[in-house]
């Protein structure tokens, strides 16, 4: 019975120390934000403090604000050199360059051909941005530069019975609508390619899953629904976070903690 219990005892301890991905603390720094937002491929960090977006490198701070339109409702950062920022009360998105100097003219939807009120937006690629309106409950894809819709979904009800989207989020070859317990993922060309179960909508896109935050603690969730802990040491009190490649970035509300994953 001892060696049963024992054997029992080392199994309990490896399947706990399995179910934990490793990442390596490389170093922390102060900012001043009321939001993060991320820190782009060149290790540039981009937040908003009273409504200004701003852009830290390792030798400058680069700022926007446009008080004509309200308050910054999301800015994308996967191209920064086309930085994405939208302002849903006034139905209008800017784009900046990298030194956050504007690239175009306000871009109201109001009085495009299609005239939409936009819920969200986001990059992809070859001067596109996805579209989603509560209007019609369809993901467009739209070309800024020749003005026309690409693609445009069916509704999303048909992906998921009463699918209500609360969130989204792209890469050049993905697009992803994230409601409250369920992702709907299209790729580069509007194709729907799945759509996945999760309890909590604030996560984000890693290797062929999600990383998810509950409890002020992370977790990576695969393609096989398992969810496996994420050790970060030190431990970190986590408002927002943004994942680049292997590096997870959290902000505790005074400071940026950069982890590099080192497991998957």
């Amino acid at each position: 019975m001892k060696y049963i219990a024992s054997v029992v005892v080392l199994f309990q301890i490896f399947f706990v120390q399995a179910q934990e991905l490793k990442t390596a603390f490389l170093k922390d720094y102060s900012i001043k934000a009321d939001r993060f937002i991320g820190v782009d491929d060149f290790e540039n960090s981009y937040y908003i403090n009273h409504n200004n977006l701003y852009k830290k490198t390792t030798q400058t701070t680069y700022s926007y604000a446009n008080s004509q339109l309200g308050e910054i409702t999301s800015v994308d950062i996967t191209n920064p050199l086309k930085v994405l920022v939208f302002y849903r009360d006034f139905n209008t998105v800017l784009l900046l360059d990298n030194r956050l100097n504007e690239l175009t003219i306000p871009i109201n939807f109001t009085t495009e051909s299609f005239s939409k009120n936009i819920t969200f937006t986001s990059i992809s690629s070859n001067n596109n941005l996805w579209l989603y309106s509560l209007d019609d409950h369809k993901l467009q894809l739209w070309n800024h530069q020749t003005k026309k819709i690409q693609f445009t979904s069916q509704s999303l009800n048909l992906f998921i019975d009463d699918f209500m989207p609360i969130r989204q989020f792209s890469t050049y070859k993905s697009c992803w609508l994230v409601g409250q317990n369920n992702i709907l993922k299209f790729n580069e060309y509007g194709t729907f390619i799945e759509s996945y179960e999760v309890n909590n909508s604030d996560l984000t896109a890693y290797d062929e899953g999600y990383i998810i935050i509950e409890d002020n603690k992370l977790f990576y969730q695969g393609p096989s629904r398992e969810r496996t802990q994420i050790g970060l040491n030190p431990a970190v009190n986590i408002k927002s976070f943004y994942v680049n490649t292997n590096h997870i970035y959290i902000f505790d509300g005074t400071k940026i903690f950069v982890f590099k994953i080192i497991k998957i």
